[in-house]
């Protein structure tokens, strides 16, 4: 199944443009980049028999992770997300989907959350710049 999920990524990838083996930083990993300021992370991975895919995109850095009001306002943005969420990763505001595959996981689904990722990421990045 590990396989079968990175053929579709890579396949995915393609459909985009995107040379999989220039994208390619590990075993089933990519870096790919929209318009070389949005980029997004790909991983897939197997654990415990599961396969999982996952799209990370960093959004901003976080000045200080302990302020409550940014911890309430992430929680309020991840409300109105569709499949998605923002995190904290170290000192980065993220945004990321991630899928436990089965046989129905299909270029469609992986095509759908890469878009999905950078999208939001671009919006958050431009609408926090201004705040």
């Amino acid at each position: 199944m590990h396989q079968q999920v990175v053929t579709i990524i890579e396949a995915t990838l393609k459909t985009l443009g995107i040379d999989p083996n220039e994208a390619k930083v590990g075993e089933g990993q990519y870096n790919i980049s929209k318009d070389k300021s949005t980029e997004v992370l790909i991983d897939v991975w197997e654990d415990h028999d599961r396969v999982f895919f996952q799209a990370i995109s960093p959004v901003s850095k976080l000045n200080d992770p302990s302020r409550a009001e940014v911890l309430l306002m992430l929680l309020e943005e991840n409300h109105g997300l569709v499949e998605a969420a923002l995190a904290i990763a170290k000192d980065d505001i993220i945004v990321k989907e991630t899928i436990e595959c089965s046989a129905f996981f299909n270029q469609e689904r992986a095509l759908a959350t890469i878009s999905r990722i950078a999208f939001y990421s671009e919006n958050y990045r431009k609408r926090w710049e201004v705040a």
